[in-house]
C-alpha cells in the first residue's frame, strides 16, 4: 500500500465517488488483526490501489464525511426505523455498547468479495473486534448490511466525538 497523506486520501475518495467508481475504506486500530503497523492505519481501497495514511489518532471526522458516500446511505445518522437486527448483530452492538461505556476501544469492518480483508465465502461480512477478545465476531450476509451499519456506525464515532 502506498502512504499518503489524509488530504489526498479524501481528495481521491471524492473523485472516486464523484466519478462512479468503486471504492471504499476501513479504519484500523493499533490492535486491528490487519493492521501492518501498531498505530491508527486510514485505508482507502479503489481503482487505483490500496493507499494509507498512519497517525498517532483514528481518522474518525474523514471517516464520518466519507461512510454516507461509500455506502450510498447515511450510515452515521442511525435511523433504522423498525429494523430488528439478527442475533449476532445484537451480540455485536451490546458489546459494542459495553466497550465504549468501559472506555474501551474497539472498532468494526465491512468487508466484501473484492476487498482485501475479505474473508469466507459470503458477499459481505460485517466484522466486530473486541480488545479483550482474540476472535472478532462475524455477521456475514449476501447484501451490504446498511441497517447494521446504521447502528453500529454512530457506536463507532461516539468513542472519538470531541466533546
Amino acid at each position: 500500500m502506498k502512504e499518503l497523506s489524509q488530504d489526498q486520501i479524501r481528495s481521491k475518495a471524492l473523485s472516486y465517488h464523484k466519478s462512479g467508481q468503486n471504492w471504499h475504506f476501513h479504519i484500523l486500530t493499533p490492535t486491528c488483526k490487519f493492521n501492518l503497523k501498531r498505530s491508527y492505519a486510514f485505508v482507502l481501497e479503489g481503482p487505483e490501489g490500496n493507499f494509507v495514511n498512519y497517525s498517532d489518532s483514528p481518522a474518525s471526522e474523514l471517516g464520518k464525511e466519507l461512510a454516507p458516500l461509500a455506502h450510498k446511505a447515511d450510515v452515521v445518522a442511525g435511523d433504522v426505523g423498525n429494523y430488528k437486527p439478527s442475533d449476532t448483530v445484537s451480540r455485536i452492538l451490546d458489546r459494542a455498547k459495553s466497550l465504549t461505556k468501559a472506555g474501551l476501544e474497539w472498532h468494526h469492518h465491512v468487508t466484501f468479495k473484492g476487498c482485501q480483508f475479505h474473508q469466507g465465502d459470503a458477499n459481505f461480512n460485517l466484522v466486530f473486534e473486541d480488545p479483550k477478545v482474540p476472535e472478532p465476531i462475524i455477521s456475514s450476509s449476501d447484501h451490504e448490511p446498511i441497517d447494521d451499519l446504521k447502528l453500529i456506525e454512530p457506536l463507532f464515532y461516539s468513542q472519538h466525538s470531541k466533546s
